[in-house]
C-alpha cells in the first residue's frame, strides 16, 4: 500500500521547483531531510561547479509526474556534497552516486518510504551514472548487458537521464537528449532480436547428454539454465557450435 509522505505533495505538484523552495525557506526540508537542505547554497557562484540546489529543483521539474523518479531526481546529487574535492584546480565528486543511493536508502527508512518505492529510487539513483556514460561506441553486448541489469526500471531510468541536464546551451541539451534516445532504442531493438531467437542453438540438450553421458533430467535443465545465463551475462556467444557450450560445462567441471 503507498504511503504519501509531505514532501510527496510538493514532490507531484505541477511547480515542484516552488514547492519545494517552500519547503526550504520554512525550514520543513532540513527537518525532514537534511541530506536535500545540505545542498543549499553548494556550488555556483565561482565555486567551480553547478548550484546543486537549483539543478535539482530543475530536474525534478523536468522529469514525468510519477514518484519515483522525481524522487530519485530529489536525491540525484546528494553525494555530491560529502564525495566533493579539488584536486589540481579540477572539481571532482568520485563515487557520488554509491553515496547518493546510501543517503538516499537511509533517509527512505528514517522517514518511513513504503519498501517499493525506496528499492526502486535507490536503484535510479544507483545506476544513472552508467546510464549517462553510454557512448556510442559501446558494443551490443555491453547494451544488452546493461539493459538486463536494468530492465525493470529501464524506461524510469531513461526518463530520470533525459530530465538530469539544466545547461543553458541547448546544443548539449539537445545532444545529451539524443545520447539517452538513442541508448533506449538499441537497447529495445536488441531485446526485440533477442526475443525471436532463443541464445542456445537447436538440439544442444541432445548433444549434452550424449557428450556429457548424463540422462534427460533436472540436471540437463540446470545446465541448460546456467548456459542460458552466461550467454545473457557475455560470458558466451549466442547460438555457437554445440562443443563451444559443451566445453564450458566441462570446464566447470573439472
Amino acid at each position: 500500500m503507498e504511503k504519501y509522505l509531505p514532501i510527496d505533495q510538493a514532490l507531484m505538484s505541477s511547480r515542484p521547483d516552488e514547492e519545494l523552495e517552500l519547503l526550504h525557506t520554512t525550514g520543513l526540508l532540513a527537518e525532514l531531510y537534511p541530506e536535500i537542505e545540505a545542498m543549499v547554497g553548494f556550488g555556483g557562484h565561482g565555486q567551480g561547479h553547478k548550484d546543486l540546489w537549483w539543478h535539482t529543483k530543475q530536474v525534478v521539474t523536468q522529469t514525468e509526474p510519477c514518484r519515483a523518479v522525481r524522487w530519485a531526481a530529489l536525491f540525484h546529487d546528494v553525494g555530491k556534497v560529502p564525495t566533493f574535492a579539488r584536486e589540481n584546480g579540477k572539481v571532482s565528486f568520485h563515487g557520488h552516486e554509491i553515496v547518493s543511493a546510501r543517503l538516499f536508502d537511509k533517509a527512505a527508512r528514517r522517514t518511513g518510504v513504503e519498501d517499493a518505492l525506496r528499492k526502486e529510487t535507490r536503484f535510479l539513483v544507483r545506476h544513472l551514472g552508467q546510464m549517462e556514460s553510454y557512448e556510442r561506441g559501446w558494443t551490443d553486448r555491453a547494451v544488452r548487458r546493461f539493459y538486463l541489469q536494468c530492465a525493470k526500471h529501464w524506461d524510469a531510468l531513461i526518463s530520470l537521464a533525459c530530465a538530469d541536464i539544466t545547461t543553458k546551451h541547448a546544443d548539449r541539451r539537445r545532444a545529451h537528449r539524443a545520447r539517452m534516445k538513442e541508448v533506449d532504442d538499441r537497447a529495445k531493438k536488441i531485446a526485440t532480436e533477442d526475443a525471436k531467437l532463443p541464445p542456445l542453438p537447436t538440439g544442444l540438450g541432445s548433444v549434452l547428454i550424449e557428450q556429457l553421458e548424463i540422462t534427460p533430467g533436472p540436471q540437463l535443465g540446470r545446465w541448460m539454465n546456467q548456459l542460458k545465463e552466461a550467454v545473457e551475462a557475455g560470458e558466451l556467444p549466442e547460438r555457437a557450435d554445440p562443443e563451444v557450450y559443451v566445453e564450458h560445462l566441462r570446464s566447470k567441471l573439472d
